[in-house]
């Protein structure tokens, strides 16, 4: 699948971005160092996600990488204890912060994003793909926190990881710190498809452009839905989603929806 790139299209040091119609590609661009998570790439991919919410062009985003590694997780450079202790755990918690706060923008922003996984995703790199609303996997792909094997353990990950797979399938991968296989992180639930590696870009792209072709609206306040219900008591989360739905209900591409069902034509979510 040809992707067609716009005039916007750029890169900083970190991060590239193309698009390709209403689906913006963020890929992570620093394979020499693992495509680490440092301070600089989550700003960098923060400031992308902010700019594509506000964009009305944009509908759909893709995070991907490129190299033989999705993301190595933290920088280990910044994560490193040094000689001072209280300066290292400023530290520390800097860099954490900054990653709580990518990863709820990831969640909490208005669009889908998608994670394009190829290569090894560890630690933070899988607490991203976790993140994500939807994930494609390279065959080849394998996922791991391996916080135990040097000492520690992958705790801040297991946040986004435990919320998507069950929470026996996340203590083993937090306490043994092997490698998960492509098809092992299928059956587990933390990503969505497994393709053959050469298909990954072609079958991710399909994806967001069926996903590109719906309604905005919709989509947009039904992930704020989902989201927000799946944290409440379930009495709570009908309350919630059937206010939600009422409104999706009556936006314009509801309306446009329901008018081109009955006329039996296509929906065109752009009429002006």
């Amino acid at each position: 699948m040809t992707q067609t790139a716009r005039d916007d299209d750029t890169q900083t040091e970190t991060v590239s971005r193309r698009t390709s119609g209403k689906v913006l590609w963020l890929t992570l661009s620093r394979p020499d160092m693992g495509n680490a998570l440092s301070r600089a790439t989550m700003a960098d991919l923060i400031q992308a996600l902010a700019s594509a919410e506000d964009d009305p062009d944009v509908r759909v985003i893709v995070i991907a990488s490129t190299g033989r590694i999705f993301s190595a997780g933290h920088d280990i450079f910044e994560m490193a204890p040094g000689g001072d202790e209280a300066a290292t755990r400023a530290a520390q918690r800097d860099v954490l912060e900054d990653c709580k706060t990518l990863m709820l923008k990831i969640m909490r922003l208005d669009k889908p994003v998608i994670a394009c996984v190829q290569g090894v995703a560890t630690a933070g790199g899988a607490q991203l793909v976790s993140a994500c609303d939807l994930a494609v996997a390279a065959h080849s792909a394998r996922f791991c926190t391996p916080g135990v094997n040097f000492g520690g353990f992958c705790t801040t990950p297991l946040i986004g990881i435990g919320r998507n797979i069950h929470r026996k399938h996340a203590m083993e991968m937090a306490l043994t710190g092997d490698m998960v296989s492509a098809d092992e992180a299928l059956r587990f639930g933390l990503v969505n498809r497994v393709v053959p590696d050469d298909d990954l870009v072609d079958a991710t792209e399909d994806l967001a452009q069926r996903i590109a072709r719906r309604g905005p609206e919709g989509i947009r306040h039904g992930k704020a839905a989902f989201y927000a219900q799946a944290e409440m008591p379930i009495d709570d989360a009908y309350i919630l989603a059937i206010d939600k739905m009422i409104d999706a209900c009556a936006c314009d591409d509801a309306r446009e929806g329901l008018t081109a069902l009955q006329r039996k034509e296509k929906p065109i979510w752009d009429r002006e």
